[in-house]
C-alpha cells in the first residue's frame, strides 16, 4: 500500500510517535532507576521494593479497568481519547518527579514512612500512566481504517518509544552523576523534555471514533472478557515480557557484576539500541510469514539467546554486549507487535458484541506492560532478597557477595529463558486469530443482528477448522 493512500499525514503520524518518545522517557527513567533509588538512596530492602511492586501490580489489576471504563463511557467535545491524553500530559510527568522527589530528606525518616511514601507515589504514578497510555493507544485505531496503515503507524509507534528510551538510558545515569545524584533535578529535566515531546499529540485527529450508545459496566465487562484471543494474547505476553529483568538488573549489572557503574548507560543503549531495528523489520515480516510466525519466531530467538548468553558466562564484557545487541532485536519486534494484535482483538470484539472498546482494550496492553515490568522488577528483586543482596542508605555503595552476582546473572539470562518459552507455548497453543479468520467473520454474524455470541462462535470455529 502506498503513502498516497494513507489517511494520515506525515508530519501527523510523526507528532503521534513523538508522544510516544516524551512517554517512554518517563517510563524508562522510572522503570530503570526505580529499584536502585529505593534500594540506595531510601534505603529498603530488595525484598520491600518486590513488595511494593507486587502490590502496586494487584491494585493495577482493579485500578486500570476502573478509569478504561471512565475514559470508555466519556464524552467531550473535543474526542473520545484525546481530552484524556492531552490533560496527562502534564500529570504524568508531575507524578515522576514526586517519586524521585525529598530523598535526602525520607532517608533520614523511619522506615514505615519511607516505604509509605514510596508505595503511595508509585501507585499514584501508575495509574496516571494508565491514562496516558491506554487512550493514546486506542487513538491509532481511529486515526485510520486502512490495515496496512494502523500496522506502519503502530510499527513506528514503538521507533518513537525506543527514541525516548534511549535517551533516558544514555542522558539520565550521565545527567545523574554529573548532579551528584541529585535525582529530583534529575527527574525535573527528564519530564519537562518529556512534556514537550508529549503535547505534540495534539495535532493528531480522531477520524473514525464509532458512533454508539454509552455501554453499560455489564457490556464493558463481558466485551473484554469474552475475548478469548485477547486474555490469552494477554497472558502469554506477561510471560515474555515479565520475565525480562534486564530493565531492573542492568543496573545492578554494570555496578556490581562488572564493578563499574558507567557500563550502566551502555548496557542500557546495547539492550534496546539495536531494537529500533525491529520498527521497519516488522510489516515485511508480517508480509512474508504472517503475525503470528513472526512474533512465535522472536520469542524463541530471546530464549535461545538468553540460554546461550548464560552459558558463556560475564568473563567476557564484549561478548555479553554482543549478545545483548543482536537479542535486542528480538526484544524489540516482541514490544511492537502488542499494539497490532491487539487492533485486531479490538476489531473480533466488534464482531462478537457490536461495541468498539477501543480504550479498555488497550487497558489491557497498559496492564500487560506494567505487570511485565514489575512482575520482572518484584522477581528479580525478590530472588535477590534471597540469595542475600545488601542494601544501602544515601547512595553508598555496598560490595555484594559471590552468590548475589551469580543471582543476578542468573535471574537476567535463565529467567528471561524460561518465561519466553512459557510463553511462547501458551501463544501458539491459544492465538488462532489470524487475518483470514477476521475477513471471513462477517457483519452479519453479529450477536446484535440477531445471533447468539455461541453462534458467532460456532461459525469462528468451522472457519479456524478450514
Amino acid at each position: 500500500m502506498s503513502n498516497t493512500n494513507y489517511e494520515t499525514s506525515r508530519h501527523e503520524r510523526l507528532s503521534y510517535y513523538t508522544f510516544f518518545t516524551g512517554q517512554n522517557i518517563i517510563f524508562m527513567f522510572v522503570t530503570i532507576f526505580i529499584s536502585i533509588y529505593y534500594t540506595s538512596v531510601l534505603g529498603l530492602s530488595a525484598g520491600t521494593v518486590g513488595v511494593i511492586f507486587l502490590l502496586a501490580r494487584v491494585w493495577d489489576a482493579v485500578n486500570d479497568p476502573i478509569l478504561s471504563i471512565m475514559v470508555e463511557r466519556s464524552r467531550f467535545k473535543g474526542g473520545k481519547f484525546k481530552p484524556w491524553v492531552n490533560a496527562i500530559a502534564w500529570g504524568v510527568p508531575i507524578a515522576t518527579v514526586l517519586i524521585f522527589a525529598f530523598g535526602d530528606y525520607l532517608s533520614e525518616q523511619t522506615m514505615w514512612l519511607r516505604v509509605t511514601y514510596a508505595f503511595i507515589t508509585y501507585v499514584g504514578w501508575g495509574m496516571l500512566y494508565t491514562v496516558s497510555d491506554a487512550p493514546a493507544y486506542a487513538i491509532g485505531s481511529v486515526m485510520t481504517q486502512n490495515k496496512d496503515e494502523r500496522n506502519v503507524i503502530y510499527s513506528f509507534v514503538r521507533f518513537g518509544g525506543f527514541v525516548g528510551m534511549v535517551i533516558a538510558m544514555v542522558s539520565a545515569p550521565w545527567l545523574v552523576e554529573k548532579l551528584g545524584g541529585k535525582w529530583t533535578l534529575a527527574a525535573v529535566i527528564m519530564c519537562i523534555t518529556a512534556m514537550i515531546l508529549m503535547l505534540t499529540i495534539r495535532t493528531v485527529k480522531e477520524r473514525h471514533v464509532v458512533e454508539q450508545e454509552v455501554p453499560t459496566l455489564k457490556q464493558i465487562l463481558g466485551t473484554v472478557t469474552g475475548n478469548k484471543y485477547l486474555l490469552m494474547f494477554i497472558l502469554a505476553f506477561v510471560f515474555i515480557g515479565g520475565s525480562n529483568v534486564a530493565f531492573t538488573l542492568m543496573p545492578y549489572i554494570a555496578r556490581d557484576v562488572f564493578n563499574d557503574s558507567s557500563l550502566s548507560s551502555l548496557f542500557l543503549f546495547a539492550m534496546i539500541g539495536p531494537a529500533m531495528l525491529a520498527s521497519p523489520l516488522v510489516p515485511i515480516g508480517i508480509r512474508k510469514v504472517g503475525k503470528i510466525a513472526t512474533f512465535a519466531w522472536v520469542s524463541a530467538a530471546l530464549a535461545i539467546l538468553s540460554v546461550i548468553t548464560w552459558i558463556l558466562g560475564y568473563e567476557h564484557i564484549e561478548l555479553f554486549i554482543a549478545l545483548t545487541m543482536i537479542k535486542a532485536i528480538a526484544l524489540g519486534v516482541t514490544l511492537i507487535m502488542p499494539s497490532i494484535f491487539i487492533a485486531d482483538c479490538i476489531e473480533y470484539g466488534y464482531i462478537l458484541s457490536g461495541k468498539r472498546l477501543e480504550a479498555v482494550t488497550f487497558a489491557t496492553q497498559t496492564f500487560a506492560n506494567k505487570a511485565t515490568t514489575a512482575l520482572g522488577g518484584a522477581i528479580a528483586m525478590g530472588y535477590l532478597a534471597m540469595v542475600g543482596f545488601v542494601q544501602s542508605t544515601g547512595g553508598a555503595v555496598v560490595q555484594q557477595p559471590p552468590q548475589v552476582i551469580q543471582g543476578m546473572w542468573d535471574a537476567l539470562n535463565l529467567g528471561n529463558a524460561i518465561g519466553a518459552t512459557t510463553g511462547l507455548a501458551i501463544f501458539l497453543y491459544s492465538y488462532k486469530l489470524t487475518d483470514q479468520v477476521l475477513a471471513n467473520l462477517k457483519p452479519d454474524n453479529l450477536s446484535v443482528a440477531g445471533l447468539s455470541a455461541n453462534k458467532t462462535s460456532q461459525n469462528e470455529s468451522i472457519i479456524i477448522a478450514k
